[in-house]
């Protein structure tokens, strides 16, 4: 009499089992520069729905006259404007009241905000960095999920972030994105 040999319940699942990992580690070794851009994309996007945030709240709580024109330097009943050059400080000081800044100064030669008078970190490791008045020609803005850059001559400013700080790639565009400041708060390519 023959006996028929067959799987049994345990085999069958030990061999689907080491299939399933054998699977999960070939889809993560093979596309990691694509899940890498996801997350930076939603990182970035996090980043810029914070200042988006901070920057209603500034207009709101430190504004006579609901721009950025008029400001309030934190603590004082002192005014200034974001459109001046000289004010980094004090527009630092607002964004850091309404941001979760870190106390960490973004200062290091590889920090990507160094171009910038007034940078510091988010507590997501997200650096920033802040320059007040208006650049002296058109500068190319990047916005997450815009594909290419804007060129504009913001009014008032520019607010610099990178999604993960000194970390690669440090490209515009996929990590790094410059915001144009208007006097209404930062300028949208359709506004």
């Amino acid at each position: 009499m023959r006996i028929k040999k067959a799987f049994t319940m345990a085999e069958a699942i030990l061999v689907m089992t080491i299939l399933g990992i054998i699977a999960t580690i070939m889809i993560t070794t093979l596309k990691p520069a694509e899940y890498k851009d996801k997350g930076l994309a939603i990182l970035a996007k996090k980043v810029l729905s914070e200042i988006d945030t901070a920057t209603t709240q500034i207009l709101i709580n430190n504004s006579s006259g609901g721009t950025m024109s008029t400001l309030y330097v934190p603590g004082s009943s002192t005014t200034f404007s974001f459109a001046t050059s000289t004010q980094n400080a004090n527009a630092g000081k607002l964004y850091k009241k309404y941001l979760t800044a870190t106390r960490k100064a973004c200062n290091n030669s590889s920090c990507p905000c160094n171009a910038y008078n007034n940078k510091f970190f988010l507590k997501d490791g997200a650096c920033m960095g802040i320059n007040t008045g208006a650049p002296a020609s058109n500068v190319s803005t990047w916005f997450p999920g815009e594909t290419s850059a804007t060129s504009m001559k913001p009014s008032h400013g520019l607010i610099f972030f990178d999604t993960n700080g000194s970390d690669e790639p440090n490209v515009m565009g996929k990590d790094q994105f410059l915001l144009p400041v208007s006097t209404e708060g930062i300028q949208y390519a359709t506004d």
